[in-house]
């Protein structure tokens, strides 16, 4: 067996339709579990169970898309890629970015609107599940946004 210079990417094979049912369900219910989590109170029974479930599935269908198809043309080197994709890949970048860049605007001026108007503080752990979904959406979203403008 020979061995090759080129680095071995792990990669699953995901088709267009199947990595956007899998980015969409993944930047869904890591956005779904945020906004749950938010609005309940601790130890609230079977919906603190749903918004575990949303978090642990929305985690693991994010590495998957991550590790297929469409997450590594994200995040390939320059050299593996041609124009063409390299054009897409950094649109897909740009776009990625202006949105995770609204999300830390919001995330900096909401709570400091709440404490003001409504003389509430955010705790420390809703502030780390908004770090944990920022996380996984940097994770997702440019992979997400090449299966949605793929052909």
């Amino acid at each position: 067996m020979a061995n090759s210079d080129q680095a071995r990417v792990v990669r699953i094979h995901l088709g267009a339709r199947t990595a956007r049912i899998l980015g969409t369900y993944a930047l869904l219910a890591m956005h779904g579990w945020f906004l749950v989590k938010l609005g309940l109170p601790s130890g609230a029974g079977w919906p603190e169970l749903v918004a575990g479930m949303l978090a642990l599935t929305g985690m693991i269908t994010s590495i998957l898309f991550f590790l297929g198809t469409y997450g590594v043309l994200a995040n390939a080197p320059d050299t593996m890629l041609d124009e063409r994709e390299l054009s897409e890949r950094n649109r897909a970048y740009f776009s990625a970015f202006k949105y995770l860049v609204l999300m830390c605007v919001l995330g900096g001026m909401v709570p400091e609107l709440i404490a003001k108007l409504l003389h509430f503080e955010l705790s420390l752990a809703v502030m780390k599940n908004f770090l944990l979904l920022m996380f996984t959406t940097a994770l997702v979203l440019p992979g997400f946004i090449l299966a949605w403008s793929d052909r």
